[in-house]
């Protein structure tokens, strides 16, 4: 490893598993002390006792439990370098058909939350004065729309304009804002997906016209691991001078 995050510390959202999980291992491989935040307790203790990290349990939909979350976490770590906001759900069904509720648990997590947690780490990082690295872990899907995902689409967009809002709004603090934008992508989230539509992998590998879908050019899904290695870089110093910038890694999906 490169230790690009030597002495750094890092705040990851929804580590317990999967891209999350991915994330958080590789800051620490990269050298980083890394606090894990999840609903899942204990899959967030898990999560950190494998690298050697912090874990919290916490509901991110809901102000005062980020806010608890957090300060325990930048107390644990003792300051706060990079912030990871990963945590997400996704359900797939109709616009027209599928209830409000549907729409509103999507937006809880994927857009109130990702506010909450980014302006809460946002905040600290301000009163250190020290700069520091925001990356919000969004969606291909938040630029192109899917067939049975619209209300997941709209939350991940939702997410990514106040990523770059938030990129403005902290520039002169030296705090860079970053969104990394992910495809299909092999984790237990996507495969709950597939069970609900009926259908599997091959479908977003080699596309399908009746839902517009254009298929993965580079032949396969992406990996956890594809999208760790992208934030680890928005994090690090090499990225120093990018703030407010959307890096996809769908392998060619939305081209």
């Amino acid at each position: 490893m490169s230790s690009l995050l030597k002495g750094k510390t890092a705040i990851v959202t929804g580590a317990g598993r999967g891209i999350g999980a991915a994330i958080a291992t590789a800051f620490a491989q990269e050298g980083a002390t890394v606090a894990v935040l999840d609903i899942d307790g204990d899959s967030a203790r898990s999560t950190a006792e494998r690298i050697g990290g912090y874990g919290f349990s916490a509901d991110l939909t809901d102000p005062a439990a980020v806010e608890s979350a957090v300060e325990d976490a930048v107390s644990a770590l003792g300051g706060l370098d990079a912030f990871v906001n990963n945590a997400g759900v996704c359900s797939t069904g109709s616009l027209l058909t599928d209830g409000v509720e549907v729409w509103d648990r999507q937006f809880a997590v994927n857009a109130r939350a990702a506010y909450l947690c980014c302006t809460a780490a946002a905040r600290r990082m301000v009163a250190a004065d020290a700069g520091g690295s925001i990356v919000v872990v969004t969606s291909n899907c938040a630029h192109a729309p899917r067939m049975d995902l619209g209300a997941y689409c709209a939350s991940k967009a939702a997410s990514e304009m106040m990523a770059e809002c938030l990129a403005l709004e902290l520039a002169r603090r030296q705090i860079r804002v970053n969104t990394v934008n992910p495809g299909s992508c092999e984790t237990e989230m996507q495969r709950r997906q597939w069970a609900e539509l009926g259908v599997g992998p091959e479908r977003q590998i080699n596309g399908d016209p009746s839902t517009f879908r254009t298929g993965i050019p580079l032949g396969r899904l992406a990996q956890p691991e594809d999208i760790a290695d992208v934030a680890v870089m928005l994090a690090s110093d090499r990225t120093g001078f990018v703030t407010g910038q959307n890096w996809t890694v769908d392998g060619g999906q939305t081209l």
